[in-house]
């Protein structure tokens, strides 16, 4: 197993990657298999070595509703600060794919910090490293969202206002690719109304079904949709093509009090360049504020249509 491949133990020296190999426990999990659940004595810290951990809360026990707080990639770690205060779980944590987990017992971490401590402070210096990073994309993340409900106050039309808030997510991540998909709900098909990047504008007024495609499926599903690498994706080897997929995708239903408005998407060429977790919490923010103000303005199109059906209704 070779630990280099892990972001927290990139700038170890060899002496002390043995060091930690030898506290390490190697866990493969099955899709759907539990690491911990909310509440659970805080014992350790998970290492994503391969495959994805989703972190959720549950809110109904009866019914089984969940909350997704975050899909964890390869390389993503969490309970990091069980390490230091034993706390319990805040959330649940559970497989989202055949996985490989690194994990390391708080017993054992304690002993290694006692044994040699240059190798436990490193790794100290790797949480911080991280988490700055985490902070910076959280700042960046705050700071779209500010200029999002910047752009939506000053209530431009509808089209105007979601070219304004693709291209300032298309920006900010540096996709290649972003459309806004609006969902018409007299025929029931999704319409991309705006579409920036590269070949972007042959998908100006497409139009699909709501039953197909990838976008139409995040609709559908009402959950955010994170691709990496689509070719080697097997549930869409059948799913038609329309033109607006990329390698790495990136897609957000817009809904709002369970009324689906449509989705937004982001792509990416690069394969080297995949989505992360920091990004899927970003467009989500960013189809939160979209949903309320599209909302609002399609209420503010039907009200005008009424008024205006009524005006010539009296004439007449």
């Amino acid at each position: 197993m070779d630990l280099k491949k892990v972001v927290l133990f990139r700038d170890f020296k060899q002496e002390e990657l043995n060091r930690f190999g030898s506290i390490i426990e190697t866990l493969e999990i099955k899709a759907g298999g539990k690491l911990f659940n909310d509440g659970d004595p805080g014992d350790a810290l998970y290492i994503i070595y391969e495959g994805s951990v989703r972190i959720f809360k549950t809110i109904d026990a009866d019914s089984g509703e969940e909350k997704s707080l975050a899909l964890l990639p390869a390389g993503a770690y969490l309970g990091e600060m069980t390490l230091l205060e034993g706390s319990p779980r805040s959330a649940s944590a559970r497989a989202e794919t055949d996985s490989v987990i690194l994990r390391i017992s708080r017993d054992s971490f304690i002993r290694l910090l006692r044994e040699y401590p240059q190798a436990a402070i490193r790794l100290f210096v790797s949480f911080m490293n991280v988490l700055s990073e985490r902070l910076r994309r959280t700042n960046e993340e705050l700071v779209v969202l500010f200029e999002v409900g910047k752009i939506v106050s000053t209530m431009p039309p509808l089209n105007e206002m979601l070219e304004k808030i693709v291209q300032l997510l298309v920006n900010t991540v540096k996709a290649d690719i972003g459309v806004v998909f609006i969902l018409n709900e007299i025929t029931q098909k999704l319409e991309a109304r705006v579409a920036i990047g590269e070949g972007s504008v042959s998908l100006i007024n497409l139009k699909t079904k709501a039953s197909e495609g990838i976008a139409a499926g995040v609709v559908r599903a009402n959950d955010t949709l994170c691709v990496c690498h689509l070719d080697q994706c097997v549930e869409f080897e059948k799913t038609p093509r329309f033109g607006y997929e990329r390698p790495h995708m990136l897609v957000a239903p817009l809904v709002r009090k369970d009324r689906p408005f449509g989705a937004i998407l982001l792509g990416r060429d690069d394969p080297a360049r995949p989505f992360d977790n920091a990004n899927v919490n970003l467009i989500n923010g960013v189809a939160s504020q979209a949903s309320a103000a599209i909302e609002s303005a399609l209420f503010h199109q039907d009200n005008a249509a009424k008024q205006e059906f009524d005006r010539k209704y009296f004439q007449f």
